[in-house]
């Protein structure tokens, strides 16, 4: 049975994410510092700790019953402040949890597998492509997780160690809710799509899933937009849209 690791696994993305991968057959081991996480049904085994730690890495890698081969990282860390008032503190706070954790995770994956292949996907943001007002370190730790990608593709590769990243969209979980359910506010949002709608978590999992198994097994090194077209269409983006305005 493959094992997998699902960091950040009690977001509404990360929910999804340990759902569909158990699905398929995958032993999960789902990792958050949220507690909530020991109520998902579908995880065979749960840590709570903070995933910056490499102590508390180690111990999810040992909770799977084998080496896993599948690394997923879900976390993130929102901060919202303007940019020239921000400190050194907020932005190594982001980093740690959305990029350096991604890179540590990925490490120990690197070091414990055995010789077949393994695969990294680490979930990004369209962020990465334009900052809205007030969410740099948030934009630029997500653009640094391509960055991270392309870096293992090319030392990984080698090894069997496949690395992408799934960008979403807007996605409506519950820690961005006053977007959404209010029927105004959510059509707002949507507009800026394409499609009209809004992407779901599942929908992601799904992506996820793909990119984790052997379906994609010769994909290394790629930011996969999961956003619906809303990067391909370049919309004038006001305050208070989906990923704010654009350079």
């Amino acid at each position: 049975m493959t094992s997998a690791l699902v960091l950040g696994a009690a977001g509404g993305v990360g929910r999804a994410i340990v759902a569909r991968l158990a699905a398929g057959g995958t032993h999960v081991v789902a990792v958050d510092q949220d507690p909530t996480v020991r109520q998902l049904p579908d995880a065979h085994a749960v840590l709570v700790g903070d995933a910056t730690e490499p102590a508390v890495i180690g111990r999810a890698f040992d909770a799977a019953p084998e080496a896993p081969t599948v690394l997923v990282h879900a976390l993130l860390h929102e901060l919202r402040a303007p940019l020239g008032e921000l400190t050194a503190p907020q932005w190594h706070r982001v980093f740690d949890v959305g990029l350096v954790s991604a890179w540590q995770a990925a490490a120990e994956l690197v070091r414990r597998k055995g010789a077949g292949p393994a695969s990294v996907v680490l979930v990004g943001s369209v962020h990465a492509h334009g900052a809205a007002p007030g969410c740099a370190p948030y934009a630029v730790a997500k653009a640094g997780l391509g960055a991270l990608a392309r870096a293992a593709a090319t030392e990984w590769g080698p090894l069997g160690v496949r690395t992408n990243v799934v960008e979403p969209g807007f996605v409506p979980v519950e820690r961005n809710a006053h977007r959404w359910r209010d029927a105004a506010a959510r059509a707002r949002v949507e507009a800026d799509y394409p499609l009209g709608r809004l992407c779901s978590p599942e929908e992601i999992a799904d992506v996820v899933a793909f990119l984790a198994g052997p379906s994609s097994s010769y994909v290394n090194g790629v930011c996969l937009p999961v956003d619906g077209g809303y990067l391909a269409a370049l919309p004038e983006v006001t305050k208070g849209g989906a990923a704010g305005p654009r350079p």
